[in-house]
Formats: C-alpha cells, sequence, structure tokens
C-alpha cells in the first residue's frame, strides 16, 4: 500500500488522559480538506470513530489518523515534545502546504537546509509563514500575533485565534526584530505548554 496515494492526509490529534483534543476543529479541517479534493467520502463522526478503537487512558500521545477516500485505523504514539532553541529563517517562496498531505517532502528538503539551528522559519515572498512543524507566534510587548498567511491552518492557531487570544497580521522578515518573543503551537502543543524564546533565537 502507498500510504500517499491510498491516505493522502492525515490528522495529529492530541490524547492526554484519554481525553481527545480540539475534534471540531480537527473534523472541519478534514471535511474542508476532502471536500477540496472532491473526495466523495460518506459521512463521518470523528469522536464516534476514534471512540470505537481502543486506545490509551493515561498518558500523551499522538492520535494519528491518515485519511482519503476512508478512514485508517488510527495510530495512538506516545509524545514528547521537541526540543527547539534556535531557528533559522529559510525563502521557500515555491512551497505550498495547504492542506495537511503525508507527503512532506517539500518541507523536509527546506528543513534540512537549518544547518545548526533546530528547525526553519519559512518565508515566502519575504513574509513570514511557518516553522516546519509549528505555527509561530509573535508578542510585541502588548499582543500575541501569527501570520496571517501560513502554510497550514493549524488546529490550534484556529482555536486561539477563535478565542481571541492572539491576532493575526502581515508579518514581513523586518518584523521579526520588533518583537520581544514567540511561541511555536501546533495541534500537540496548547498556549500553555508552548515553546517561547526570544526573538534573537531566529537567525537570519
Amino acid at each position: 500500500m502507498n500510504q500517499h496515494n491510498d491516505f493522502p492526509f492525515f490528522e495529529s490529534i492530541r490524547l492526554q488522559d484519554g481525553a481527545f483534543y480540539l475534534l471540531a476543529i480537527h473534523q472541519h479541517r478534514m471535511e474542508e480538506t476532502l471536500e477540496n479534493h472532491q473526495i466523495n467520502q460518506p459521512a463521518f463522526d470523528l469522536k464516534t470513530y476514534l471512540h470505537s478503537f481502543a486506545f490509551p487512558e493515561k498518558g500523551l500521545f499522538k492520535c494519528r489518523l491518515d485519511y482519503g477516500k476512508t478512514l485508517a485505523t488510527p495510530e495512538f504514539i506516545p509524545y514528547r515534545p521537541k526540543l527547539i532553541r534556535t531557528l533559522k529563517c529559510i525563502d521557500c517562496d515555491d512551497v505550498s502546504y495547504n492542506f495537511k498531505y503525508n507527503n512532506r517532502e517539500q518541507i523536509a528538503a527546506y528543513f534540512a537546509k537549518r544547518r545548526q539551528a533546530d528547525d526553519v522559519v519559512i518565508l515566502r515572498n519575504g513574509l513570514i509563514t511557518d516553522t516546519s512543524y509549528c505555527n509561530i507566534v509573535f508578542f510585541d510587548g502588548k499582543e500575541w500575533i501569527t501570520p496571517e498567511s501560513p502554510l497550514l491552518k493549524g488546529v490550534q492557531r484556529t482555536f486561539l485565534l477563535n478565542q481571541a487570544c492572539i491576532k493575526s497580521g502581515r508579518l514581513h522578515r523586518d518584523d521579526i526584530k520588533n518583537f520581544q518573543k514567540f511561541r511555536l503551537i501546533n495541534a500537540m502543543i496548547p498556549w500553555e505548554e508552548a515553546i517561547e524564546l526570544p526573538v534573537s533565537a531566529i537567525l537570519d
């Protein structure tokens, strides 16, 4: 089986002590992805589907769910966040990752250019988008601002915007110096657990 062909998309869902997080936002993104790619899959309820499998009820896990014309069997993987200390800016004007594809070869190629840094900040036409696996949010002393045009609209990003905890804005590479610090978020990393670093950790 070719994972990219049979199940071209995936979701990473936080499972902590038996509770799945942000399922409504995950489901919305899955439905939007299928509709955009004109894939007619029978209607499904993500919560009901996941609860039809045995899953760990203690500890923190990444629930990885591959999908396409059907839903695959979910995997439950013990989760430990990566240690990030520095990021390197990488110009990638041709990069596109509007949907959560299993094929991440393009992003992996840019990640490989990080040199001594732990991850990359991907720039498209000079504008800040994302790191290789997280949305980024900057603090200017008053507000937390995330790029308005990320590579991928992450579920945690969507949740925080909906809650008005953060706002979005057009952020250029040259704007980095105007901020004090930043946080990295994704489906597995809620706001209160997000890595927080000074902007000096972003290497040009």
